[in-house]
């Protein structure tokens, strides 16, 4: 369920965990404060996630930062976090948002994987190319263009500022409940770069990198949705 741009009289509390195994999460942490503060109506309380037990009905959402995606995926299963996850991020209760690796983690397939390799998540019904723009040595900034009304609204621009880093992007969509919420130019074709099923949203690219908190406004206003709608 998409966020509606308004100006809020209710206050609401809203506890958000981040996957700190590795990656970009102390970045989160700050990007995700500067939007409650922006925001203005969020009492925001910040959780790391590093095991099974730190998975509970407490957190309304959930980020899964970048990284390398092999590393975490095994982390994950050496520390048995695999199927807490996917229980949590399965109830439409709870909001989470993956980006780089976590969009990997997220998506249902990968294209060339090899039997028995990286496992996912497999929440999302996407196919992911991994490392789709090349090697960290071909990282880059580009423009990406948003899809959607209520993220233009929140971002308040037909643009975004995307950072990419052995950046993935999602090759096919596998239902039409997978909403695209934005994409890269290349060549001739467009690129999908983020997207958003229900509750559970990735994007390829870092916001966290950037000094323009909207993708962590846009993640804190579903969470609010999603609660008012409950």
């Amino acid at each position: 369920m998409p966020p509606s741009g308004s100006n809020e009289t209710n206050s609401y509390t809203l506890t958000v965990g981040l996957l700190e195994v590795q990656g970009a999460f102390l970045e989160h942490r700050v990007a995700l404060q500067k939007a409650a503060q922006l925001l203005g109506n969020v009492d925001l309380r910040l959780m790391e996630i590093r095991t099974a037990n730190h998975v509970t009905d407490e957190l309304d959402g959930l980020v899964i930062p970048g990284g390398e995606s092999t590393t975490i995926s095994i982390y994950l299963k050496r520390n048995e976090m695999e199927e807490p996850l996917r229980r949590w991020i399965h109830n439409d209760r709870h909001v989470t948002w993956g980006t780089c690796a976590g969009m990997i983690l997220l998506s249902k397939m990968t294209d060339n994987q090899k039997i028995g390799g990286q496992s996912t998540l497999a929440i999302m019904e996407t196919e992911v190319s991994r490392n789709y723009f090349g090697r960290q040595v071909h990282s880059f900034e580009s423009h990406i263009h948003l899809k959607e009304k209520e993220l233009k609204d929140t971002i308040k621009n037909e643009t975004y500022p995307g950072i990419f880093i052995r950046a993935p992007a999602i090759v096919k969509t596998l239902s039409p409940e997978v909403k695209i919420l934005a994409t890269l130019q290349k060549s001739d074709s467009e690129v999908i770069v983020a997207a958003q099923q229900g509750h559970v949203i990735s994007t390829a690219f870092h916001p966290e990198l950037t000094e323009d908190c909207s993708w962590h406004m846009y993640f804190l206003k579903t969470i609010i949705d999603i609660k008012k709608s409950k």
